[in-house]
């Protein structure tokens, strides 16, 4: 009995190695097919887009963290500083088809017959250049929001102003003419941001997760939040179609913020 399992040993070694190799295998494409993986894949994408799109002079800067006055983090994914403004770049990394209106809350992603609602990225961009504005103390209309749509998606509706596909951004953002800053403050700009960023411990930077969600969380009635796109004042206000409580932007309409009631 010995010297036939003796035989068969060889080939439990074989099978035992394959076995490894594909459950090896499975980890790595569930980690590589993560949101977040795909998310950090889009974002590369784009910055090397906008390296190879924009000249010298647009100072381009990725994957920027920053502090807000109430003690959280925003995450912007692009930042570039020109002489025709302050691009505001937001990444989203999505397949399938893109409905989504300028105006709306929230977008739709169709894959096949599944559907699925995000927020929309515009707004949320908004809240970035709220925070960089405030800031920086610098008015917004120097300001420039851009979201790049980036992976294997087909917007079925049309494209609001901003919004272009990531092989397009560069174009984009150079389509803008009008001086706006001068030529020796575009450094200073880029700096000040650089300095503020730096102000940031890698605890707050892990942190940043949590403090988002916290931000989008439900409160209750009298916990007054701030409003989770551009940091201001928010006020109670009910649903006209079921009468709910929620907390909304007082700066609406210009900021379409809500925070819902527990």
């Amino acid at each position: 009995m010995d010297s036939i399992l003796e035989s068969f040993k060889p080939m439990f070694t074989m099978l035992g190695g394959a076995l490894a190799l594909v459950v090896a295998l499975k980890v790595f494409l569930l980690w590589w097919n993560s949101p977040k993986q795909k998310g950090a894949r889009g974002e590369r994408r784009v910055a090397q887009r906008l390296r190879d799109g924009l000249p010298e002079e647009y100072r381009i800067m990725n994957d920027v963290y920053l502090p807000l006055p109430d003690g959280t983090t925003t995450q912007i994914d692009h930042i570039v500083v020109s002489q025709y403004g302050i691009f505001v770049v937001e990444t989203k990394t999505y397949s399938g088809w893109i409905f989504g209106e300028e105006g709306s809350r929230e977008w739709t992603q169709s894959i096949y017959r599944k559907k699925s609602r995000f927020q929309n990225p515009i707004r949320q961009n908004y809240k970035h250049i709220c925070a960089l504005a405030d800031n920086l103390g610098i008015d917004k209309a120097y300001f420039h929001g851009v979201v790049a749509f980036t992976g294997d998606c087909t917007f079925k509706t049309e494209m609001p102003p901003g919004v272009v596909y990531s092989r397009g951004a560069a174009d984009y953002i150079r389509s803008f003419g009008q001086l706006l800053i001068k030529s020796e403050q575009v450094g200073e700009v880029a700096s000040v941001i650089a300095e503020w960023q730096g102000t940031l411990s890698e605890a707050q930077i892990k942190g940043h997760v949590s403090n988002l969600k916290k931000r989008h969380a439900a409160v209750r009635e009298g916990e007054v939040p701030r409003c989770p796109y551009c940091g201001g004042e928010m006020v109670l206000r009910k649903r006209k179609g079921d009468g709910k409580s929620f907390y909304g932007c007082k700066s609406y309409p210009a900021c379409r913020g809500i925070v819902n009631v527990e």
